[in-house]
């Protein structure tokens, strides 16, 4: 297996990627699926849980970009791939159960913020990385 892929013409490190990604995706299964699960929905609780989410895709992203020998931005945007593959999954399960709460404009929105958190990560990792290079080369 090659140790870099093309994404919309960047080289991307596959170990930087997959480690960053399964960190997300770590901090978004426990976190989310097990923790959130036991928390009410309308509590102080619930916005600590969303918080926690929010900095672990951020953390994600900033592993990626650190350990990355280029194209930072990219390997930060690419680090919520996974949990977002995973959010997708669970609202397709939750909307063949019958759930009438599945907000499919919701899940664009949740999308979108955990792309832009993982691309915040990934630009933090690339501005304090110690390979000093461009973050888009």
């Amino acid at each position: 297996m090659r140790e870099d892929f093309l994404f919309f013409g960047q080289r991307i490190n596959r170990n930087s990627w997959l480690t960053g990604a399964f960190f997300s995706l770590l901090v978004v299964l426990i976190i989310g699926l097990v923790i959130g699960n036991l928390v009410e929905e309308d509590t102080e609780s619930s916005l600590l849980v969303t918080a926690a989410l929010s900095i672990g895709l951020i953390l994600g992203g900033f592993i990626a970009a650190w350990q990355a020998p280029r194209a930072h931005i990219a390997h930060g945007v690419l680090t919520a791939s996974p949990a977002l593959l995973l959010a997708v999954i669970a609202q397709c399960v939750r909307s063949a159960r019958g759930v009438r709460s599945v907000s499919w404009l919701s899940l664009i929105f949740v999308g979108l913020l955990a792309v832009s958190l993982a691309t915040l990560g990934g630009v933090l990792g690339g501005r304090w990385t110690p390979k000093r290079r461009s973050l888009f080369e």
